[in-house]
């Protein structure tokens, strides 16, 4: 269950950001929002709580929905994200 979700953070970031170079994001804001949702679906995965995973992976795919359009670094949020959360967001 933790691989699943993990990779789904993993999936979620990358379709989240075909980020282009045109600025406007703040990938360090939007990279600790994602990172604690990521954490939040790492917790749920470990608690083995489907009722929490679902609402974990949910809330992943919602902040995935809103923030499709922005527009930035994509070097730049992938570089706050392992700062932030390395561990969590299983990048590689």
């Amino acid at each position: 269950m933790k691989k699943t979700t993990l990779g789904l953070g993993s999936i979620v970031l990358a379709a989240a950001f075909s980020l282009t170079a045109c600025g406007g994001a703040d990938e360090g804001k939007l990279a600790k929002e994602y990172c604690a949702l990521a954490e939040d679906a790492q917790k749920a995965a470990e608690s083995g709580d489907a009722d929490k995973l679902k609402k974990a992976s949910d809330a992943l795919l919602k902040w995935a929905e809103d923030n499709k359009d922005e527009k930035g670094d994509e070097k730049a949020f992938t570089d706050a994200v392992k700062d932030e959360c390395d561990d969590v967001a299983n990048l590689p």
